[in-house]
């Protein structure tokens, strides 16, 4: 938990959001895993997921059923030693830019023709591996706090995630708030990436979020 508070403290501070610290630590670990001099710079798809409930008309509440999400894009380009909070910084503000020019709307028809364009036509791919992002991230994590509901009817640990057949990204992040605790379910396309090599991926992203968390407290 006090992970957790040290994070959204860190997030707050810099005015951004958890899903940005999660998308950068998920493209440093990825640049690490290459064998790249520190000045090599690679470009890295982020997809933002946004609950489009409470801006609908009429507005739903956040526990209507059913898929609600628009999406956006962005590009980064990242090099090795890169510092976490300055590039959450950059995946936020440049999700936001978009959001706040109403892209995850006015982009949907394109983005939608494009995934379409990608299954009929895998070699449009890298790898025609049917990979458009390499992450994607939720704007808000989910809240919840039912786990004193599910002790009482024998339900231990469970997540909750979706997933589709066919064309997205590397590693989808799904961030829950769990009896006060960061709860991230990671699901990832196989047999294209294995288990072991996500799990390295992983292990990366949560060192790289603890590292940053210490660093950021010992500069502020």
């Amino acid at each position: 938990m006090l992970a957790r508070v040290k994070l959204e403290k860190g997030c707050k501070s810099r005015g951004i959001k958890l899903s940005g610290a999660l998308a950068a630590a998920g493209l440093i670990a990825a640049h690490s895993t290459k064998d790249l001099s520190d000045h090599q710079r690679e470009k890295y798809a982020v997809v933002t997921l946004i609950d489009c409930r409470s801006i609908l008309d009429p507005v739903l509440s956040s526990d209507y059923m059913g898929f609600y999400h628009s999406a956006i894009l962005n590009t980064h380009d990242v090099s090795g030693g890169e510092n976490l909070w300055d590039l959450a910084k950059r995946c936020y503000t440049a999700y936001s830019n978009a959001k706040n020019n109403n892209k995850h709307f006015t982009d949907m028809g394109d983005l939608n023709f494009l995934m379409c364009k990608a299954i009929e036509n895998p070699g449009l791919t890298p790898s025609s591996s049917l990979r458009t992002a390499f992450i994607s991230v939720f704007e808000d994590p989910v809240t919840d706090d039912t786990n004193e509901m599910h002790g009482e009817v024998g339900v231990e640990d469970y997540v909750g995630c979706s997933s589709v057949h066919g064309v997205g990204p590397s590693v989808a992040i799904f961030d829950t708030i769990r009896d006060g605790r960061l709860d991230c379910a990671c699901v990832y396309p196989s047999p294209l990436h294995s288990r072991d090599q996500m799990q390295k991926l992983i292990d990366d992203m949560k060192k790289i979020l603890v590292d940053g968390c210490a660093n950021g407290e010992s500069e502020s």
